[in-house]
């Protein structure tokens, strides 16, 4: 017979309800939120009541609790009804006088719950805040597979990926930076933390990063040395005595040595695979420089060298893309040291 009750994807469920009285309050409502409550909903303060999972009773008898809970039942609608004995408005853990729990106390055993039934809402709302204030401070019960979860999206914004649109570019799993999200925020990238990212977010076995590497900076044309050019008459602020002044701003040519400004991002041990897929026509050469563009606070020049694992490097075979491309991956014969390649990404 039909009625008029919303349907629930659950209501024909006829499973037998389980004892829970040896049941831990918070782990049943967390199994119950995650198989009932939907993937994608969290609990909220503001669910419309009939819209709850759970509805929340207090036990009305003043005998000493042996259990936190004392019985789950189903109601017509589906929602699960849960009585507890630790917090209420009625029974031996409530605040009330003796007279009021006395009371409920005998009306419960006649189940006539005129009274208890009106102190039920206000029960069921002091319970909710504290499963809510409870679930606030432990995030490996907030979260959602993919981060999705309302303070996983803040940790995102914290480290500046709050946009979807912005960490779809990088195409990497983003629930693995979340652990990183208290470095991420700070101004510097220490050269461990940018290889620990790049090691963690990747899978590598090792990764190291190599400083003070040397690099040839352009000097600008305006900045070059020139023979005959005269000293501005008027001297401004940030004034230069000429631009050929030996000691000052003499240099020869047009570019200068720097080892400030560049570093080599070294990963080791690589199997053939690994070693395809990083290198410009790879499946992650693209994700992998602009992972470390979005590390970088400094967009320093960096060069990234692959170092394949002992016993990968196999002879040069025509026809086989991953074995004949010159200066890559064509070897003459069998190399006795594990080979390498370096690749320019930012001068």
């Amino acid at each position: 017979m039909a009625t008029y009750r919303p349907a629930r994807p659950d209501v024909r469920e006829n499973t037998p309800l389980p004892d829970v009285r040896g049941t831990n309050f918070f782990v049943l409502m967390d199994s119950l939120y995650r198989r009932y409550g939907g993937a994608d909903r969290e609990p909220s303060l503001r669910t419309d009541p009939e819209q709850e999972v759970v509805l929340f009773k207090s036990d009305a008898s003043i005998a000493f609790p042996g259990s936190d809970l004392s019985g789950l039942a189903r109601s017509d609608a589906g929602q699960f009804i849960l009585t507890t004995q630790f917090l209420g408005l009625s029974g031996s853990q409530s605040p009330l006088p003796g007279y009021y729990l006395d009371r409920m106390a005998q009306e419960s055993a006649q189940n006539e719950e005129g009274l208890k039934e009106f102190l039920d809402l206000f029960s069921h709302r002091w319970t909710q805040f504290a499963y809510h204030a409870w679930r606030k401070y432990r995030y490996h019960i907030c979260f959602r597979n993919g981060g999705t979860d309302a303070f996983s999206q803040r940790m995102y914004a914290l480290v500046g990926l709050g946009n979807a649109s912005v960490r779809g570019r990088l195409a990497i799993n983003h629930s693995k930076m979340l652990a990183y999200a208290g470095i991420l925020a700070t101004p510097g990238r220490s050269p461990d933390v940018v290889c620990n990212l790049v090691s963690h977010c990747f899978d590598l076995p090792e990764v190291s990063i190599e400083s003070w590497q040397l690099r040839k900076v352009p000097i600008d044309p305006a900045q070059q040395n020139r023979l005959g050019v005269r000293n501005p008459k008027n001297k401004t602020f940030g004034y230069v005595p000429g631009r050929s002044v030996v000691g000052v701003n003499f240099t020869l040519g047009a570019r200068v040595p720097d080892r400030s400004g560049k570093f080599l991002l070294r990963i080791s041990n690589l199997s053939m695979a690994r070693y395809l897929s990083f290198l410009p026509d790879g499946e992650h050469h693209q994700a992998l420089t602009m992972f470390v563009s979005f590390l970088l606070r400094d967009q320093f020049a960096w060069d990234l060298r692959l170092d394949l694992a002992p016993e990968q490097a196999k002879g040069m075979r025509l026809g086989d893309v991953s074995r004949s491309c010159i200066g890559r991956t064509a070897f003459i014969g069998e190399p006795k040291m594990p080979p390498s390649v370096t690749l320019h990404i930012r001068d």
